[in-house]
């Protein structure tokens, strides 16, 4: 993959619009493969966990 191609898939994958998977998928290689293109350019891969303080504030309404 170009490199402007690596950088759209990770500006995507950093704003949450590409899941880990799809991302590592649409760079053209493994997961694991992506996580280290992602830890050479400081982009978390990590899951987000969830906040256990309670109910959200957003209202879906």
């Amino acid at each position: 993959m170009t490199t402007h191609g690596i950088e759209a898939t990770l500006t995507l994958f950093a704003a949450g619009t590409l899941t880990r998977t799809q991302a590592a998928r649409k760079a053209g290689g493994a997961e694991d493969r992506f996580a280290a293109i992602c830890a050479r350019r400081g982009v978390e891969t990590a899951t987000p966990t969830a906040d256990a303080t309670g109910p959200s504030p957003a209202n879906a309404d």
